[in-house]
């Protein structure tokens, strides 16, 4: 439960107050479950339900499922429409919604869960399934510089890459993977320690200035070669250096050679040191 937010009654409706009193979203719902990871489930006078945030926006919109998990466990909520799902905090479909029954999400069996279709009985690994890490719900436990966190895991490199079959970018660190969130490359960039709303904790390579921020893009770069011109739009950070140039997986040859960024033996899989 999200301890900081207080679910009140007022003329026969529901809304909610934070820890100091004030009122966050007005009373206007008719039923409103505590908040959980970072939302709650909150019906309609038409009998509908829906997920909402702490802004009130809907993240599961009223009428998309029968019914719902009253709340998130470890990021995750059953939901019912004719057949059962589960989806994770911005509202994706992380267990397709087939199954006759799924038994109810704890936390000790987030491994190991039971669903049915007819008699057959089929195990769901939500470690597994749930393969999309949420920029969304972000709490900073540490902001690191990049000598700092080279320090912390007592790594001398750290190299920015594809996420491979995708447009996406992450860091290493040694065998270790981390997640990046930019629209461009960060003029400061800074590794934070975070957890998003499902309560994964991962560090988090992103601009100094968007510290704080509670929800990130996820960085994207189009893997693009020589011969278009140069965009900020952070689906592309490459530049066009000629046909006597290397391609750098994204950044160019100037960050290359001002030491933003190193290009590791010219590999289109896109190795970078943020060194």
């Amino acid at each position: 439960m999200d301890r900081d937010y207080i679910i009140f009654q007022e003329n026969g409706l529901f809304g909610a107050k934070n820890r100091s009193g004030e009122v966050i979203i007005v009373p206007q719902y008719t039923e409103m479950q505590p908040f959980s990871c970072g939302l709650s489930l909150v019906r309609n006078d038409q009998y509908q339900y829906a997920y909402v945030n702490t802004n009130n926006k809907q993240v599961v919109p009223f009428g998309e499922y029968s019914w719902c998990d009253p709340q998130f466990v470890c990021g995750y909520a059953r939901v019912l429409d004719n057949h059962w799902g589960i989806i994770d905090t911005l509202g994706n479909i992380v267990v397709p919604l087939k199954y006759d029954k799924i038994w109810t999400i704890k936390e000790e069996y987030i491994f190991s869960i039971k669903a049915f279709i007819g008699d057959e009985i089929q195990i769901l690994n939500l470690h597994q399934l749930a393969n999309k890490t949420i920029f969304d719900g972000l709490k900073y436990l540490k902001i690191c510089s990049i000598e700092e966190f080279k320090n912390l895991v007592n790594c001398e490199k750290l190299f920015v890459r594809t996420v491979p079959n995708t447009n996406q970018l992450y860091f290493t660190y040694g065998c270790n993977i981390g997640l990046a969130a930019a629209i461009g490359i960060p003029k400061e960039p800074v590794i934070a320690i975070v957890t998003n709303s499902s309560g994964k904790i991962f560090p988090l390579w992103m601009e100094k200035g968007d510290i704080g921020k509670s929800t990130l893009p996820i960085a994207t770069v189009t893997l693009k070669k020589k011969g278009y011109s140069r965009t900020d739009n952070a689906d592309n950070w490459s530049d066009p250096y000629g046909d006597e140039q290397a391609y750098y997986g994204g950044w160019s040859r100037e960050d290359v050679e001002s030491g933003l960024a190193d290009a590791y033996e010219g590999d289109l899989d896109a190795r970078w040191n943020t060194d």
